[in-house]
């Protein structure tokens, strides 16, 4: 008996060892701005918190496979979040790849989710229970030196404090008993100076506490605002903070901590005010573009929806009705807005069957830490006045311009009647030209995700370029997303060929890479995302921003063209994405805004073989420089999109528009801003 006990004992003991196993994921999110609890404001109570986890590991919790918002992780304080995930045994020691995602709640209401800019993180599934490390968002390190101490960090928004003063310093006043009765005071201001978050509104302070001290309970403090003076400048957050009836806030410091960031005075953006009113707003846009790109037909609903990032009170919705051939236009009557404000952000969506498409746009002129205004459309209202009429249109034909006309994803499938064995093949062919132009102006193409940083021609032609993303998905292949790195550069069927011979790559060496991918037509949709790389790294564009082109259906071998780089031309600054051709030295020069157009005069005159022209545009608009022959020939084209405000100068290299060095005699150059300004100025060629 006692031996048959021992041997049951046996087997449940080593039953249990290879039971499935729960791995608990720890986040802090310290190292990013703007993350806070959005749970008990989204929508329909859809349960969004500031943090998530993404990646393989979601397969064996929501089983949404790298699908942003599938896991939530649970807020446990300050700026700590977890999450637990229970493997199968059968995971047990296989290497599992995973990211954390962050959301931000905006002003609009709208919440902005934003991937980890760091590689993917890898779990080996351990064999018993565990609890990981504590991981940093965005980071492999804490926004701090940790030390040996108690370590306490501290962050303040001060973008709606009005007062503040940066020539003044900024600091950490407070003290509070500890175990042992003691009372550790810090009330001298300016002795904790705070530091500033890049050129951000965030600013933070490690404080070091005494261990020997710990725990610190009722610690009270408050950010100050006076240099080393007492007297104005001083947070008051009596009657909501942590003491009743007492200006500081509270805190109790067991161990090291990272206190969630607080706005100054716990006072948060106002929302919008309007102070001007137009006596109504147009939007007008040209839907050719979309129509000729398979992403809309004539019966489908145009909305623009308008006001994101607060520049209405909320965010509105309206449809736009067709006029004239592809013209489509809606106008509101009465609508408020502040003229000496950035303008309005906007986006279009295409109503089809029922379901909503928003379109493809990325905004390449925008500079701040809101991903979500990244892909929506601004308009400055330049030259908009109070209580007149005002009218957006966007019907630029232009890959770049800001006026472009919009695209639309098309998620149709391809046949979606089709048999298992119904395919159709897609030919990508990638011009990768504006790398060597751009490595050859002097700049460095960053591999946001790794090491494989670009910074010779040479690198280029030995490492080759890569092809990454859902539409690598044919009919053999499952993965995706290959990690960027290594692995991808080793992933044969993502490489793209200029050797002659592969995949209809017709000559060899001419910088016109290919591959092929054949499709089921009955289960792939028809609008298709991809992003290269060139040594397999992530070098082409930012997070988020990638190529998406639709598929014509009924042509069996289509050919898709992309640039390198053209989903981020303000840093492939040396390749025009509109004309495909190397761009023309134009400068933005700095100095005061214009208030008015100009032409200047080439310097210097007669030429060989530049000379240089200097602009001024008072209003950001599209704008062309254009030089022609006596004979009224366009010659060159110079510059031809959209500029924002300022005094330019461009540079003419006396080459046409073939590329062949123009004769010596006299040419015109004319400066055409539409209706707002056009001059034509002479120069000489002299040989």
């Amino acid at each position: 008996m006692k031996k048959m006990l021992i041997v049951f004992i046996a087997l449940f003991v080593s039953y249990a060892i290879a039971a499935d196993v729960t791995v608990t994921f720890r986040a802090n999110t310290s190292t990013v701005q703007g993350v806070t609890d959005t749970s008990d404001v989204t929508p329909g109570g859809a349960g969004l918190t500031g943090v998530d986890l993404r990646g393989e590991v979601q397969e064996y919790s929501s089983g949404a496979v790298w699908t942003p918002g599938g896991d939530p992780m649970m807020s446990v304080g300050g700026d700590y979040w977890e999450y637990s995930v229970t493997f199968p045994e059968a995971t047990i020691g296989t290497e599992k790849q995973y990211k954390f995602g962050f959301n931000v709640l905006n002003l609009d209401g709208t919440v902005t989710s934003s991937w980890e800019g760091t590689p993917n993180r890898i779990l080996t599934v351990p064999t018993v229970d565990t609890v990981l490390p504590l991981e940093y968002v965005n980071s492999e390190t804490p926004p701090y030196t940790p030390t040996a101490n108690i370590d306490v960090f501290f962050r303040v928004n001060v973008s709606e404090f009005t007062d503040f003063d940066p020539a003044k310093i900024l600091s950490l006043v407070g003290g509070g008993p500890n175990v042992n009765g003691d009372y550790i005071g810090f009330w001298n201001p300016g002795q904790y100076a705070l530091t500033q978050e890049g050129t951000s509104t965030y600013w933070n302070y490690h404080l070091e506490l005494d261990p020997a001290g710990a725990p610190y309970i009722g610690f009270m403090y408050r950010f100050h605002n006076n240099g080393t003076e007492w007297g104005g400048n001083s947070e008051n957050v009596q009657g909501h903070g942590y003491y009743p009836d007492n200006e500081n806030r509270g805190l109790d410091v067991l161990a090291d901590t990272t206190v969630q960031w607080v706005y100054w005075n716990d006072k948060g953006p106002e929302p919008f005010a309007a102070s001007d009113t137009l006596s109504n707003l147009t939007f007008m846009t040209d839907v050719s573009a979309a129509i000729s790109a398979s992403g809309f037909t004539q019966g489908d609903t145009l909305l623009v929806k308008w006001g994101y990032g607060g520049t209405q009170q909320s965010v509105r919705s309206d449809t736009l009705t067709a006029g004239f051939g592809t013209v489509y236009s809606v106008t509101i009557p009465k609508v408020g807005v502040d003229l000496a404000s950035d303008g309005i952000f906007y986006q279009y969506y295409r109503i089809k069957n029922g379901i909503e498409y928003r379109e493809i746009f990325y905004n390449f002129n925008y500079s701040g830490s809101d991903v979500s205004l990244s892909e929506r459309r601004l308009h400055d209202l330049a030259g908009a006045a109070d209580n007149a009429p005002y009218t957006i249109n966007d019907n630029v034909t232009s890959n770049v311009s800001p006026r472009r006309m919009p695209k639309f994803r098309n998620a149709n499938k391809i046949c979606a009647g089709c048999g298992d064995g119904n395919k159709i093949q897609w030919t990508y062919i990638l011009d990768l030209r504006p790398a060597y132009y751009q490595v050859m102006k002097g700049s460095t193409l960053n591999d946001i995700q790794g090491d494989i940083d670009i910074t010779s021609v040479d690198q280029i032609d030995a490492l080759g370029v890569y092809m990454n993303g859902p539409a690598t998905v044919d009919q053999m292949q499952t993965e995706s997303w290959t990690t960027w790195g290594g692995t991808l550069a080793q992933t044969e069927y993502k490489q793209m060929y200029d050797d002659g011979t592969h995949d209809f790559d017709l000559v060899a060496g001419d910088t016109l890479y290919s591959n092929t991918y054949i499709y089921k037509s009955n289960s792939t949709e028809l609008g298709q995302e991809f992003k290269f790389g060139i040594g397999g790294g992530d070098n082409e564009g930012g997070y988020g921003n990638n190529h998406i082109e639709n598929l014509t259906s009924n042509i069996s071998n289509t050919i898709i063209f992309s640039a390198f780089g053209s989903i981020d031309p303000i840093f492939y600054n040396a390749w025009d994405f509109d004309t495909n051709s190397p761009s023309l030295e134009v400068e933005l020069t700095g100095g005061a805004k214009p208030n008015q157009f100009s032409l200047g005069d080439n310097y210097p005159n007669p030429f060989n073989p530049t000379t240089t022209v200097e602009f001024k545009l008072p209003i950001g608009i599209d704008v062309t420089l254009n030089v022609y022959n006596l004979l009224g020939e366009k010659v060159a084209t110079i510059f031809n999109s959209y500029a924002q405000p300022g005094n330019y100068k461009a540079t003419w290299n006396g080459l046409d528009l073939n590329g062949n060095q123009v004769p010596s005699g006299t040419y015109l150059f004319e400066l055409d801003a539409g209706e707002y300004f056009h001059q034509v100025k002479k120069m000489t060629m002299m040989k």
